[in-house]
């Protein structure tokens, strides 16, 4: 197995995934957060954008995290990780220029992070900003969805409280763990995330944590990142770019001192999940091809349906031509987030 996939997977440090340039000596260091979902296995379903980034020099420190509705919880948990890690690479990282970027959901977890914590950042990017209602964000919450999720509760309810199932359930798990290539065992955490979302629908959740007028309300108070990078794409249907920069730009304290670029982009709101999987053995492909449709079916309208489907169609196909067939606008997007970074890489955080 190549790739980054290999690279990032020996990179496991303190919860943290981290890539390092090869034959490079790093120049920045980026705290990566992915969108709902996906975000569970960073060094997966970003695979190829992480690995972009590293060729321009780039030290990718990608935290995941299991979807979930407490926004708050997810940025403490992320952003504990991501400070214990780079504790532990600070001979490598001392005195490096440091950024954040986020996609989707984990453009909001930045965002709150930048309002909670007193981070040093260069500056922050923003792909495909997005803080709807739950029941709007993610076809998944929907009122059509629920009733299906609550119909389960019961048989979920037994998962989360029973010792007996739920050990069970851990040990095949394991099992699968145990019995799987490398690749199929760094798949387990965007399985392993489902039961708790279903079992909070089941439970009647059904917003997020803090809801999206109080998310606008902390970054208006604190958020405290002058530099910011904004990247809206000109097919992502669920984009909210000009609420943040709105937000950021007339109504936050740090609007005195705000350094914002926007740039609007070709492509959709899941092109930074553009990948080529690594090659599985023959005899797998079909039963991953299968799966892959199921869980496509499934999440069919997120973020993950695309992850899913990729899945099923990359599997069993040579990477090497699939690296040549990335896209333009996958390019420009790397380049148009590495150019950012370099011209604000000497520069300092300016105090409101």
């Amino acid at each position: 197995m190549d790739g980054v996939v290999q690279e990032i997977g020996k990179k496991l440090i303190r919860g943290a995934w981290v890539l390092r340039p090869k034959n490079l000596k790093p120049v920045a260091v980026v705290h990566f957060v992915g969108g709902i979902f996906v975000g569970a296995a960073p060094q997966l379903t970003y695979r190829l954008f992480l690995e972009r980034l590293s060729e321009k020099g780039v030290l990718v420190i990608a935290t995941p995290y299991a979807s979930g509705f407490d926004h708050f919880f997810i940025a403490d948990e992320v952003q504990f990780k991501y400070d214990r890690c780079l504790r532990s690479l600070h001979d490598t990282v001392q005195d490096l220029p440091s950024f954040g970027i986020g996609h989707s959901l984990g453009s909001v977890i930045h965002l709150l992070i930048g309002s909670r914590y007193a981070v040093q950042r260069c500056g922050n990017v923003y792909m495909s900003f997005n803080n709807k209602d739950a029941s709007m964000a993610v076809p998944l919450f929907s009122p059509i969805f629920l009733p299906m999720a609550q119909g389960l509760g019961p048989i979920l309810s037994q998962i989360a409280s029973s010792p007996t199932i739920r050990l069970g359930t851990e040990m095949t798990l394991k099992n699968l763990e145990n019995l799987s290539p490398p690749i199929m065992k760094q798949v387990m955490p965007l399985l392993e995330q489902l039961v708790p979302l279903y079992t909070d629908l089941a439970n009647g959740r059904e917003n997020f944590s803090p809801k999206p007028e109080e998310t606008r309300r902390l970054i208006k108070s604190y958020y405290g990142i002058s530099r910011n990078l904004l990247i809206k794409f000109k097919d992502d249907t669920i984009d909210e770019t000009p609420v943040l920069a709105q937000v950021l730009s007339s109504e936050a304290a740090i609007s005195s001192v705000l350094d914002m670029s926007i740039r609007s982009l070709p492509g959709d709101h899941v092109l930074p999940l553009q990948q080529a999987l690594p090659d599985v053995p023959p005899g797998m492909v079909d039963a991953v091809n299968r799966s892959g449709e199921f869980w496509a079916n499934l999440t069919a309208g997120t973020p993950l349906e695309t992850v899913a489907k990729d899945v099923s169609s990359s599997l069993g196909v040579d990477s090497t031509a699939l690296r040549a067939n990335i896209s333009k606008e996958f390019d420009l997007l790397v380049d148009t987030i590495a150019d950012w970074m370099v011209k604000n890489a000497g520069t300092r955080l300016l105090k409101p």
